[in-house]
């Protein structure tokens, strides 16, 4: 089936290239629903980066890095039972190159590598869909021939959609599709900064440090957003039905959830029943919490809030920019100017979790002292600030 879903030149790359032969990694972390798809696609639109599209949880879950081989996402720093040779080429598998023109050989070759981790218990003619979409078929209409719907996807799905999505797959779902700028890599490419992200690293970093990427120079963002608007976008993305599940752990029963699998990261005690609101508060104070006390593995780690990359979007994007040496870039100046909604579960609104204050208030009270000392440690003690 490689010969179907991967291209000649991208199997030749994979064969000789694994992801820590990049000279540098930029690697964003947050809290699910903190902002850092956003972040995430705006960075890869630089012309000095190479990225997957979308997170590389993926390839974790492929190798089984991840529950229930653990019982949470965390990964102790001295793990070293795992095949590293492999998850390093295997995170490479759906990289391409930042290029203003693009290349339409890259989006196909990334399309059908990621199917049998969307869909692994379908027999797809990926041959087929191959010469379809190198045709000129679109994604959706191919997809649509083969009885997969489009409700699978951030790029075509409707955010209040009412069909359920949930069984089960290896990439978590909205899946994202490669935008019109990426195309396959060459050797050259590896002098380039590969841009990472996925909300489970937050757990990890040590690890991470120590064993996945040892020797290569790893820069950090660690992405902030206030607790009310990140539990809220949890919230709502937990009862939302299209996307978002990533484990069976069992029966669940939780209050205003009637899923059936566990959605966004597995922080370290987490529980099967209660209020959802309280899972959700626990998941941003948990990954927050990890992120605080992980960093002290890299040397290079800069803080930046959700809130100004909104708000102050040139200056905080320049910002990172600086921060990692990419230089000057075209085609980040330009989607930076009309940022893109990407995973995003209602319609952006400012403040919006006011819609549900009595909820998430609720939660916040109910918080312990762990939650506090985040709140206190990410400078989010101003309530007027929360946007």
């Amino acid at each position: 089936m490689t010969n179907e879903v991967v291209s000649e030149d991208k199997r030749s790359i994979l064969s000789e290239h694994r992801a820590d032969d990049f000279d540098s990694i930029l690697l964003i972390v947050s809290a699910s629903r903190g902002g850092s798809s956003l972040l995430f696609d705006t960075l890869r639109h630089h012309e000095g980066t190479c990225s997957p599209d979308g997170e590389h949880g993926k390839w974790y879950t492929f190798n089984g890095t991840c529950y229930p081989a653990f019982d949470s996402d965390r990964i102790p720093a001295d793990f070293e039972a795992f095949d590293r040779e492999r998850l390093l080429t295997d995170l490479l598998a759906d990289v391409g190159a930042t290029e203003a023109s693009g290349d339409r050989l890259h989006r196909v070759d990334d399309a059908l590598v990621r199917l049998p981790l969307q869909f692994p218990d379908r027999e797809l003619p990926y041959g087929e869909m191959r010469e379809q979409l190198l045709d000129g078929a679109s994604l959706d209409e191919v997809l649509d021939s083969v009885g997969i719907s489009t409700l699978n996807y951030d790029a075509f799905a409707d955010g209040d959609a009412d069909d359920p999505v949930e069984d089960e797959a290896i990439e978590e779902r909205p899946f994202i599709t490669s935008h019109d700028h990426k195309r396959g890599l060459v050797e050259e490419d590896f002098e380039r900064t590969l841009v990472l992200k996925t909300s489970v690293d937050a757990y990890r970093l040590p690890w991470i440090r120590e064993q996945l990427f040892p020797e290569t120079d790893v820069d950090v963002v660690h992405l902030t957003r206030n607790p009310a608007a990140s539990i809220n976008g949890l919230y709502d993305g937990w009862r939302l039905n299209r996307g978002f599940q990533t484990y069976d752990v069992g029966e669940l029963d939780l209050e205003d959830y009637g899923g059936s699998l566990w959605n966004y990261d597995l922080p370290p005690g987490w529980f099967r029943d209660g209020r959802l609101i309280d899972v959700c508060l626990k998941q941003w104070t948990q990954a927050h919490r990890h992120i605080l006390e992980g960093r002290e593995a890299f040397d290079d780690v800069l803080r930046v809030r959700f809130e100004d990359l909104l708000t102050e979007t040139e200056s905080t994007i320049a910002e990172i920019v600086e921060f990692t040496d990419l230089g000057e870039s075209s085609l980040l100046a330009e989607n930076a100017e009309d940022l893109n909604q990407v995973m995003t579960t209602k319609e952006p609104e400012r403040a919006r979790w006011r819609n549900r204050e009595e909820l998430v208030r609720g939660a916040l009270d109910r918080a312990d002292e762990p939650f506090e000392e985040v709140v206190e440690k990410l400078g989010y003690t101003e309530e007027s600030e929360w946007i």
